[in-house]
């Protein structure tokens, strides 16, 4: 499996639970038409306002990724470190650090580290960049409410969403909401080549206190380094 496919849905996935407010509206492409669904719209906006408060945030998720036609059912632990357009990500075998200038994309089981510039990273452009996690609200989705359901013995909404426009690599996102504090609890990103990318938080901390030296990278830890400035 890819891993910067990991990151790009992870990036998309991590808008949603940093910000998770969206600019809806209610006109679809390709001849489908969406009404504005009140409950829905409702339910985003609580979340919204909830996540525009934090000012960091410390994360840790389950994600999995499964394709049936490839046979891949993999489950993978992750942890996020973010404030304001810093940003660290590990996974399995892969870490990615963002100190709002130069992105460092670290593969742990080669030791090789590459270099970016933060702004000029177009490897997840058709996904998420970085700097959008809080633009977030100026992308456009048609959406609605389809259902509750519980896990975990959490009452949660399912809010279903759908990109305007018909580049992207993904055709619908499902937003588990706990209804009982207008938090997220699970994402799922349904990908156009039959892959469905899960996200389930285990632990959220807004406002988190972390060292600075999280969010940067120091380049004399990996053996082979490639500056790609």
């Amino acid at each position: 499996m890819n891993r910067y496919t990991k990151l790009n849905t992870l990036l998309l996935a991590l808008t949603f639970i940093l910000v998770g407010t969206l600019k809806t509206s209610a006109q679809g492409g390709a001849g489908i038409t969406m009404v504005k669904d009140p409950k829905a719209e409702k339910i985003l906006k609580k979340l919204s306002e909830k996540s525009k408060k934090f000012t960091s945030v410390y994360a840790s998720f389950d994600y999995n990724m499964k394709n049936k036609d490839a046979e891949i059912d993999e489950t993978q632990a992750g942890e996020l470190w973010f404030s304001g357009d810093k940003y660290r990500i590990e996974l399995p075998g892969l870490v990615r650090v963002s100190n709002g200038k130069t992105l460092f994309t670290y593969l742990t089981e080669e030791d090789e580290l590459q270099i970016s510039n933060a702004e000029s990273d177009e490897e997840g452009a058709e996904m998420m960049q970085p700097s959008e996690l809080l633009t977030i609200h100026e992308k456009d989705f048609k959406y609605q409410h389809a259902g509750n359901e519980t896990i975990d013995g959490k009452s949660l909404d399912i809010i279903k969403l759908f990109p305007e426009k018909a580049d992207k690599p993904f055709h619908t996102i499902n937003l588990y909401v706990d209804a009982s504090n207008s938090s997220l609890y699970k994402i799922e990103i349904m990908s156009k080549d039959g892959s469905t990318f899960t996200y389930t938080l285990k632990k959220l901390n807004p406002n988190a206190s972390f060292a600075g030296s999280k969010l940067d990278f120091d380049r004399n830890q990996a053996g082979d380094v490639i500056d790609l400035r």
